[in-house]
């Protein structure tokens, strides 16, 4: 029985329709079809979607473009269910989508129609984590669930557009789109809808839009005003015709509250309610209009010409001051993290050799994911958000009246430097602020030593936090921090103003200093990871008993990790007949890796491995021990993806190692420092599954094999990986001495 018609109109979107039609066919657990109607197309969009022959597919060809809302009518007529969802043939749907808004829409009927959360993705499908964090902020703060939808179609219009769905019924009731409207049908609906049934939010992220070439968009600021017009001709086309009741309501005084959108369409969205006299309007006008432009062009000129300007121009003679005990601060974005166990680690077994530190960070994670020893670190943890204004504004007055001078250089230092790919002057003086605050915050603290677990923006701020607290400074380069591309904006300068450098691997070491200055590259000190042996007690049983060999891996469901090659292999296994359970723990990062995740989720049904792989999600450490326990082999095929990241120094192969787990990686990276071939673990080519699959068969075959490597896996984790060993050469660089 269909429960769901999907509408997907498309107009020349030949080079991105195939995935949007992907996303809709892997979605599971409804019953649905496809409806393209392709609108007098000039590229290959209908030959695309021919080449699709999956039967819940049909294809409608307008002779010549006849626009969406002619589009969407086709599909209410052709339509053979209930529901009705709208999905542009560039756009795509995340997992689970349909059933989630189709269940809104099932569980009352005076419902009309429900969209949910989106967020932007590139012509790649990719989307940075910061502007995905942006994306949920601002709906947080401007689309809740129980919104007053009248009020905010007129103030925000597009409240309602992130995968619509409607109740078929809705449309005998309020009429059809209006196919005159080349611009906004949806919009114009919308109104009428909310005029007779509801209009209902499913609070999470379910769809991405994908902006591109071909529906690039005015300048922020002329986009608004455009809209606003469109906005204000159909709300006075629905008055004067009486078809919306609601928009005649003295709470809803259409042109008051366009009046108000209006004042944001300029650029003077700070203004109060009331409307001010005319010669300020025209001011503030000028600045937003004039001004604004004007200045954006001598920021980005500034920010090409001026990242020689150093981070301390003014150089004072030190005082000799006593030598204190260091008081050492981690500051890091996110903690605890459960799949960053090893900085839990690392500051547990500092704390352990008498090492004083406090761990300074934005906020927690995943807090559900941590076990009880990792929520216990919450408690001990400072956090930063949400940020006390006062407090920052009382530090601003403290920094600035100690040192004028200090203060406006790293302000200088700040909007000069390209620590992001997209910085703005705003991002600037926010992370000037988060720097004053940190260092505000450390001053209570009497710290002086600011550490950086990772060396990405939080490195950044650190290092003009440790300058305006005249404090030293230190990091760690670990991985995609230091060979994601999106992440090397300030390399130089977060290492070459480190008084030291950690990284985790000689593959690393020899990588930075490569990529520093000789004087700077002297200051890199190799440590490995380190694991808190007695918390990893092995399984002795490790001969397989049953006739099923149970193969694990854990890894988040990211391209580095390589687990393509992992289902290829398990796909080789299961032709030749071997009887295998292969579980794969660890969740998706989205939205980054949110392509990646659908294209594995989407092999895994191609290949038919349903029966014999499967997808665990994440887990607590604590169970993930236990999987430890009961696997036969350990698989870790990975690579390096395509934006460079790579997995450097795989905690969770070193975890299978001390669970005596003979273990299966690639020669990649520092993979090789972790895994002896041959010795404590067996080491394939990427991207190859013929030798993965090899290699496990060679392991399925052999119990004195599993256990030979096992048993050396162990001693190699003793022996290079116990953090308690480990840790005194992170104790000896913090108390200022060469290993």
């Amino acid at each position: 029985m269909l429960e769901l018609t999907v509408s997907m109109p498309a107009y020349n979107t030949g080079e991105y329709i195939r995935e949007a039609i992907q996303s809709v066919l892997r979605q599971e657990g409804i019953d649905f079809e496809l409806i393209v109607v392709d609108d007098g197309s000039q590229d290959n969009t209908s030959e695309v979607v021919q080449s699709f022959k999956d039967p819940r597919i049909r294809l409608i060809i307008n002779k010549k473009n006849m626009g969406i809302a002619y589009c969407h009518n086709l599909v209410i007529e052709q339509s053979r269910s209930p529901f009705i969802a709208h999905v542009d043939s560039d756009d795509l749907v995340l997992p689970d989508a349909f059933q989630k808004v189709v269940n809104e829409l099932k569980s009352n009927s005076d419902i009309g129609q429900v969209h949910c959360y989106y967020f932007m993705v590139d012509e790649d499908g990719r989307a940075t984590r910061d502007a995905f964090r942006g994306r949920r902020k601002h709906f947080l703060e401007t689309r809740k669930p129980d919104m007053d939808y009248k009020r905010e179609l007129i103030l925000q219009g597009r409240v309602m557009n992130g995968l619509r769905t409607y109740r078929k019924e809705v449309f005998d009731t309020v009429g059809k789109f209006d196919e005159n409207i080349r611009w906004g049908e949806d919009y114009e609906m919308a109104l009428r809808i909310i005029d007779k049934f509801e209009i209902k939010l499913v609070p999470e992220f379910l769809y991405c839009v994908r902006k591109h070439k071909s529906n690039a968009t005015p300048s922020s600021q002329s986009r608004k005003l455009v809209w606003w017009r469109k906005k204000l001709f159909i709300c006075r086309k629905l008055s004067k015709s009486n078809e919306v009741q609601w928009l005649a309501q003295n709470k809803y005084h259409v042109t008051r509250l366009m009046i108000l959108d209006l004042c944001d369409a300029l650029g003077l969205e700070k203004i109060s309610k009331r409307i001010v006299k005319l010669p300020k309007k025209v001011r503030n006008f000028i600045i937003r209009r004039v001004l604004t432009p004007i200045f954006d062009q001598i920021y980005a000129l500034i920010d090409d010409n001026f990242s020689w300007w150093p981070i301390s121009l003014f150089n004072y003679k030190k005082r000799d001051k006593p030598i204190k005990a260091k008081r050492i601060a981690y500051y890091i974005w996110h903690f605890p993290v459960p799949s960053q166990t090893f900085i839990q680690r690392e500051i547990a077994a500092l704390r352990k050799s008498s090492v004083s530190v406090e761990v300074v960070s934005d906020a927690p994670e995943d807090i559900e994911l941590l076990n009880e020893n990792a929520k216990s670190l919450i408690n001990s943890t400072f956090y930063l958000f949400p940020i006390d204004e006062k407090l920052l504004l009382r530090y601003k007055r403290y920094f600035f009246l100690k040192n004028p001078l200090l203060y406006f250089n790293l302000f200088l230092y700040v909007v000069f430097h390209k620590y992001d790919k997209h910085k703005s002057f705003k991002e600037d003086i926010s992370i000037l602020s988060r720097a004053v605050y940190l260092a505000g915050v450390l001053k209570d603290k009497n710290i002086n030593h600011i550490h950086s677990p990772w060396a990405d923006r939080c490195a950044f701020i650190a290092l003009i936090a440790s300058k305006l607290l005249g404090a030293s400074y230190s990091l760690q380069g670990r991985a995609h921090d230091i060979h994601r591309k999106t992440y090397l904006y300030a390399f130089p300068e977060k290492f070459e103003n480190a008084e030291f450098v950690i990284t985790n691997t000689q593959y690393n070491e020899v990588y930075l200093r490569s990529s520093l200055n000789s004087p700077n590259g002297r200051k890199i000190y190799t440590i490995y990871n380190g694991l808190n042996i007695v918390q990893f007690t092995p399984n002795h049983k490790q001969e397989n008993k049953s006739k099923q060999t149970r193969i694990l891996s854990v890894a988040r469901l990211i391209e580095q990790k390589g687990l393509v090659y992992l289902l290829k292999a398990c796909k080789i296994l299961k032709e030749r007949g071997y009887t295998f359970r292969c579980e794969i723990i660890g969740g998706p990062e989205e939205p980054l890796y949110i392509n990646y995740y659908l294209a594995l989720k989407k092999l895994h049904r191609q290949m038919g491995l349903e029966e014999c792989v499967f997808f665990l999600g994440a887990k607590s450490i604590d169970k993930v021990l236990e999987e430890y326990r009961n696997a036969h082999i350990f698989v870790l095929p990975c690579v390096i993806a395509e934006d460079g990241s790579r997995d450097i120094s795989p905690n969770a192969l070193i975890e299978a190692m001390a669970m005596k787990l003979p273990v299966i990686s690639t020669n990649v990276t520092g993979i090789p420092e972790i895994v002896e071939d041959g010795v404590s673990g067996i080491l394939v080519p990427p991207h190859d599954e013929n030798a993965l699959a090899g290699a496990i068969v060679k392991l399925i075959e052999n119990d004195n094999l599993r256990k030979e490597l096992g048993e050396n896996a162990r001693k190699k984790v003793e022996e290079r990986f116990d953090i308690d060993k480990n840790i005194v050469k992170y104790v000896a660089l913090f108390e200022g001495h060469v290993y």
